[in-house]
């Protein structure tokens, strides 16, 4: 009986060591006393413990000294986390939390770039790189087997501005049929002039988010750095075109495993996976995205609303940003330049009335530092309103905006995109005013016009907008849908000219068919040759 019992037992410590390494494996905990995920994997072994030893001990009809052993081993981690709660939580530690960042009072003046023209100014937002970068990898050998991630972060990479993404694999049994060769590159989206490239290199990427197994680059750095709390991985290329993967190390400062903050950064090679560990200081001049931007407007959102406390129900001089992802499913903001580099933009308004701004914020992703702006005026929906309302005719979109100097004058830039994503028009629109707000089809256009109405120049005679018609039968007929939204394609008998109507137009174009007689109005679009239809009838 007894060398039943020591075999069963063992049997049972085997499963619970085998089931460890398996859960090891997955959860990827950082084992570090100050490591939550270590603890929540243990509290997980030590309940399965408990369950199949007192499951086997039922069966021997013997005492349930291994039951009790690991629901010990479950008291002990409960007891963690509750000393861990009590020592790191935030209604305990408002102040401290408040603390954790410094936001600095930002010179607009000095620090963001004076825009004499909107051509180093960055059009191309993320949606829009996503349309025009996605289509690349079409060029690949296997396209199936990859699709490109929808990251698009802003960089400077010889001198120009550009939105880059990782190509990812498709899923698992995509990776497997691709893992021998890898990921073959990345995409370019040139953010002035719209042109994306599929960048193939000569050696493929073999460690990434999307790999399995020992490339999984999640369990590359668990394997490499077995006690390091990891932040989010972005990826970026050299001045050469070598991809990386940049990987934040996250260090608790409040009680047992509270007040995470971003303390050095793990450079991983994506093609070779040797990696190495700096300081904020100390990383390479090539790197413009270090820091999470979650990471940044939490610990903005900590310094904002415990100003005054934890128990703070009235909100007095509690502070929102326009990347409000915790109270809302709107998350506003955007990247653009200033002096430091690449920064990202997001509006500050009164946690109690989000009509007006009180100013801006510019993240820095590369140092971590965030500055103030001070500037009060409209918030940024209301910019885009009045650019809208200048083209509503149109039924144009303004994208979220972004913060310019136009002569010293904090100004909100957008671009005017129609249903198929295209941008067709720019506004620029004072913060401070938001009535004064210009729209022009050419960015020197916009910028003249907007000087205009701050009375930097002479009026220019903008021409208004052609409406063109035209009438025949349809020769040529196609449907396609683009973002939710139906549109018909067609050309006229004896014209070579291809039109794009929208089911917006009208619900009866469902009718169209090749010999259908229409009458159509229209203007010219961003592509040659193509033209949005304005209005229909048959």
């Amino acid at each position: 009986m007894a060398t039943r019992s020591i075999v069963f037992r063992l049997i049972g410590l085997v499963a619970i060591v085998f089931l460890g390494f398996v859960l090891n494996f997955f959860m990827l905990p950082a084992w570090s006393f100050r490591s939550s995920s270590m603890y929540w994997f243990l509290l997980l072994l030590f309940v399965i413990a408990a369950i199949l030893f007192g499951f086997i001990e039922c069966l021997l009809e013997e005492l349930k000294i291994a039951t009790i052993i690991s629901a010990c081993g479950c008291g002990v981690i409960v007891i963690i986390g509750i000393i861990s709660f009590f020592t790191s939580a935030q209604i305990f530690h408002a102040s401290s939390y408040q603390s954790l960042i410094d936001i600095e009072e930002g010179n607009f003046t000095k620090e963001v770039v004076t825009v004499n023209n909107l051509h180093n100014i960055s059009v191309v937002d993320v949606a829009t790189a996503q349309k025009v970068g996605d289509r690349t990898i079409a060029a690949l050998e296997n396209p199936s087997w990859y699709e490109v991630d929808n990251e698009y972060n802003l960089i400077i990479y010889n001198g120009e501005q550009y939105r880059l993404s990782p190509i990812n694999y498709g899923g698992f049994f995509k990776y497997m049929k691709a893992n021998t060769h890898g990921i073959p590159g990345y995409v370019l989206v040139n953010s002035i002039t719209q042109e994306a490239t599929l960048v193939t290199l000569d050696s493929p990427i073999r460690y990434s988010p999307s790999a399995c197994f020992s490339y999984d680059l999640s369990r590359h750095l668990r394997n490499q750095y077995p006690s390091y709390i990891f932040g989010t991985s972005f990826f970026e290329i050299d001045d050469d075109g070598n991809p990386y993967w940049i990987t934040s190390v996250k260090t608790p400062t409040i009680g047992l495993t509270g007040g995470l903050k971003e303390s050095s950064f793990v450079i991983t090679d994506a093609c070779t996976g040797k990696s190495n560990e700096y300081s904020v200081e100390n990383l390479p001049e090539w790197i413009d995205h270090a820091f999470d931007l979650d990471y940044l407007m939490d610990l903005v959102y900590y310094n904002y609303e415990y100003i005054n406390g934890f128990f703070n129900f009235s909100k007095t001089g509690v502070n929102r940003t326009s990347y409000n992802y915790r109270d809302s499913s709107f998350i506003g903001y955007n990247t653009t330049l200033s002096t430091d580099g690449v920064v990202f933009y997001t509006g500050v308004t009164p946690a109690n009335n989000a009509e007006s701004v009180l100013g801006f914020l510019l993240a820095n992703p590369r140092t971590g530092v965030v500055k103030f702006y001070d500037c009060s005026g409209a918030e940024e929906s209301s910019a885009q309103a009045a650019a809208q309302g200048l083209v509503q005719n149109l039924g144009y979109i303004a994208t979220f905006p972004t913060i310019i100097n136009v002569d010293g004058i904090p100004t909100y830039f957008m671009t005017l995109k129609d249903n198929a994503g295209l941008i067709q028009r720019y506004a620029l629109c004072n913060v401070a005013n938001y009535t004064q707000v210009f729209q022009a089809s050419s960015l020197e256009d916009t910028l003249t016009g907007y000087r205009t109405l701050l009375g930097k120049e002479d009026i220019p005679q903008e021409e208004p907008i052609k409406m063109m018609s035209a009438s025949g039968e349809i020769a040529f007929l196609y449907t396609a849908e683009i973002d939710g939204y139906t549109y018909f394609y067609f050309t006229l008998t004896g014209s070579s000219n291809l039109y794009m109507s929208s089911i917006e137009n009208s619900n009866r174009q469902v009718l169209l068919q090749i010999g259908t007689n229409v009458n159509i109005e229209y203007t010219p679009s961003s592509e040659a040759d193509v033209y949005l239809v304005q209005s229909i009838s048959f």
